[in-house]
């Protein structure tokens, strides 16, 4: 949440400092309050809707999130139609061209930076692994992009791989990718080893949790012959390491187009860094604006290939606790009547 805020800040701000001096954006009534309005509003929405989801299939700490959790959509559209309303009431004659236009970056901002980013707690609370290696591949990725482009750049291919990067190359584009794949199949198994990686939290809470322990899922474990997709089978190998080559084709073919974008608004406003937070790297964006979509395919990609739907007796008993007590011996009826 601190990195899609800094971000969020400096995104909308490239084009705030553009224009503030020549449309008298500064002269205008809540326009940064709102833009932050916006911005908030949608956090409550996307993290709220995660608290909720966790509530529903969570014993631990049920008591606490459920009251919330029955009144999230009410609450985020609360606050949307409040900063709505703002937003219209407070667009003036003179500016109304440039106030819409800005409204129009901001929403693009919060599909970039919220919208992308929206399942990434799900990824997390799922296992640290979904998170931590899938940025281990985009930080490789990006490394060796570097490493290729520099020894090899522009010696096979003189043309630049995107025109508004010049210094972007063909060799280091694919360089790059079987570098990455490479990384991803043979350091999946090493990341797999770590309880604390693998291990999904059983609880929200604000302190640090416990040592994790649980059943290693299949996803991790090595086994002696594993079918390909009914195509060929891969002896001592386990499937996290196929499932990390796509993540790593994913890192190295898609999610570069995150920084390419990052690069064109750069270049569009006249500026290297979104920021000189970052000594030598310019600011958050410019270190994770290829993160944002990486996160999103993760948890797309978890959902329909990996995840194992195999609800145990203690999801069903946090479910069951939501039902009125006419439901509940309902429910146990049909279940001495099912078994």
């Amino acid at each position: 949440m601190v990195l899609q805020t800094m971000a969020f800040r400096e995104i909308v701000s490239v084009r705030y400092s553009e224009y503030k001096s020549v449309d008298g954006a500064g002269r205008l009534p809540l326009f940064r309050t709102l833009q932050w309005g916006w911005y908030y509003v949608a956090l409550v929405f996307v993290y709220g809707d995660f608290v909720k989801e966790f509530a529903y299939s969570h014993e631990r700490g049920q008591d606490v999130l459920l009251h919330y959790a029955r009144h999230h959509e009410a609450l985020a559209f609360a606050g949307y139609c409040l900063v709505f309303m703002l937003s219209v009431w407070t667009l003036t004659a003179d500016n109304v061209k440039y106030q819409v236009g800005q409204l129009s970056w901001t929403i693009v901002t919060l599909c970039i930076v919220v919208g992308q980013m929206k399942f990434v707690a799900h990824n997390i609370f799922d296992g640290l692994f979904w998170f931590f290696f899938p940025a281990w591949l985009v930080i490789n990725n990006d490394c060796w992009a570097y490493a290729w482009g520099a020894t090899l750049g522009r010696r096979l291919v003189k043309a630049p791989f995107f025109k508004l990067s010049p210094k972007k190359t063909w060799e280091g584009f694919l360089g790059a990718l079987f570098s990455t794949v490479a990384v991803a199949y043979y350091t999946a198994p090493l990341f797999a080893r770590s309880q604390w990686l693998v291990c999904p939290a059983a609880e929200i809470t604000l302190v640090a949790h416990k040592t994790l322990a649980c059943e290693t899922r299949a996803v991790f474990v090595k086994q002696d012959a594993y079918d390909v997709l009914g195509l060929f089978t891969l002896e001592g190998v386990a499937p996290i390491q196929l499932h990390a080559v796509c993540f790593a084709l994913f890192a190295s073919i898609v999610a570069p187009f995150g920084g390419f974008l990052a690069s064109a608004i750069k270049r569009a406003y006249h500026v290297k860094d979104f920021d000189s937070i970052i000594p030598g790297h310019g600011g958050v964006t410019d270190r994770v604006d290829c993160e944002f979509i990486m996160a999103l395919f993760v948890y797309v990609y978890h959902k329909t290939f990996i995840r194992e739907y195999d609800v145990d007796w203690r999801t069903l008993l946090s479910s069951a606790r939501l039902l009125s007590p006419a439901d509940r011996g309902a429910l146990i009826g049909a279940l001495k009547a099912g078994l």
